[in-house]
């Protein structure tokens, strides 16, 4: 290379110090840098490159990439050019429509374009995902965490099978087996949407569970027997200052419902019809997307009475005690404050023995309750809204989607599971008290 060539290569853009001047004071401007490339400047002291073509007499554009001065490649992996690149772009570009192929079609199918990074997949990953489950929070916040820090500004065309395994590697490093799982789940996601829309290899189609993210699984889940539920309620009411009241009672309300924590946290008052003494659980909030009506039994209405009076007013049955764009308790709130309840247990009993547990445990409660009371699969399963057919009992259609089905068989079982519950938390005196006014 000659002297002259390389001062060829390295000279700036004759409107690079136009572009300069327009970035620094936040204008709005478009610079025409060569035959298709244009340069948007916009007021919020950045800019990008957009792509126009036309074929047989149809115009389209699309975005290249987002305007940085000096990219190095990894800046331009990311997403980034600066003018020079982009103007090398646009040429392959050009010399493709040359060739007779679309350019603009071209680019999107080679992904050129800031849209193939790790994050822009997440995002169209995430609007599909909304529209299927009730709540993402848990989907982006893995992401956030495990992911996004590590591979979210990748073109996810750079991204091989070593790298997601290094990420899950991570979280089970940490001793979070369970989060290890969801996020190569999270990550087969991203690339299952990317092999569908021709944007890149699923480097994660042989990747599983069992063999990537720590082994089979295994369960954890415990039902309490009637004697340590019966502790656990004593323990509650003595170390209100860790475990409060409000959250004994939604507690008591969790096991002797059988719903999910999510379902009653986020159940409103509109919900319940006290006349028929039901509980709705609509499809926005039930993970399985099947309505069901709980069954309240009439054991639980000192419980609700309570309740009612601590909720002050609010539409939600467990509102929250902070200005919330929710409006109900936070999800994790019962879990945090259960942590705390067992470590106060262990300072105070240190050499005995308690029965450490989780919040959904408590539904587990309630299901092998049912079994204790002798209350039959096909009931038990449809009092905790399990609608999937078994093998000695096939729901038919509309069975499995109607929430009033074998509604007095189940509100038979609820009212066992209560009056047992109520008599473990010594609130049967209460009972007994409604039940002759």
């Amino acid at each position: 290379m000659n002297v002259a060539n390389f001062i060829e290569l390295n000279k700036e853009h004759d409107l690079q110090e136009q572009v300069n001047l327009a970035l620094k004071l936040g204008r709005t401007k478009r610079f025409s840098l060569c035959k298709g490339l244009a340069l948007l400047v916009n007021d919020e002291h950045s800019a990008e490159f957009v792509f126009r073509a036309q074929k047989s007499g149809k115009r389209s554009q699309i975005k290249i990439g987002i305007y940085k001065n000096n990219c190095s490649k990894d800046e331009i992996s990311q997403g980034f050019l600066d003018i020079k690149t982009a103007i090398d772009v646009t040429k392959k570009l050009q010399n493709k429509a040359d060739l007779g192929l679309h350019p603009v079609a071209e680019l999107r199918s080679q992904k050129y374009s800031v849209g193939t990074t790790v994050d822009a997949i997440f995002s169209k990953v995430l609007i599909k995902k909304k529209l299927t489950v009730y709540s993402t929070y848990a989907f982006e916040l893995h992401y956030k965490n495990e992911v996004q820090p590590f591979i979210g500004k990748l073109s996810i065309n750079q991204i091989v099978m070593d790298d997601i395994q290094e990420i899950v590697n991570r979280v089970l490093d940490s001793g979070r087996k369970a989060v290890a799982e969801k996020t190569l789940r999270l990550c087969k996601n991203l690339f299952e949407y990317g092999e569908a829309n021709n944007i890149c290899f699923n480097v994660t189609r042989t990747m599983t569970a069992k063999t990537n993210a720590g082994g089979p699984n295994i369960f954890r889940g415990i039902a309490l027997a009637n004697h340590d539920l019966k502790r656990v309620f004593t323990k509650m009411r003595e170390l209100s200052h860790t475990f409060s009241e409000t959250l004994y009672y939604f507690s008591i309300l969790l096991v002797s419902l059988g719903v999910r924590k999510s379902e009653l946290l986020t159940a409103k008052w509109s919900d319940f019809d006290a006349e028929e003494r039901l509980l709705h659980i609509e499809r926005v909030a039930s993970k399985t997307k099947v309505a069901i009506a709980v069954p309240v039994s009439r054991f639980l209405q000192p419980i609700l009475d309570k309740v009612k009076v601590l909720s002050n007013g609010s539409d939600y049955l467990f509102p929250s005690a902070k200005i919330s764009k929710n409006g109900h308790l936070c999800t994790n709130t019962p879990n945090s404050a259960l942590k705390r309840l067992h470590e106060a247990i262990a300072d105070l009993e240190s050499n005995k023995k308690f029965q450490v547990f989780t919040v959904h445990d408590l539904r587990r409660t309630f299901r092998t309750m049912l079994s204790r009371k002798g209350v039959s699969n096909q009931i038990a399963e449809l009092c905790i809204n399990h609608r999937e057919p078994s093998s000695d009992y096939t729901l038919n259609t509309v069975d499995r989607y109607d929430r009033y089905v074998r509604l007095d068989e189940r509100r038979a079982a609820h009212d066992l599971i209560a009056e047992k519950v109520m008599e473990l938390a010594n609130e049967e005196e209460q009972v007994q008290m409604q039940l002759v006014a």
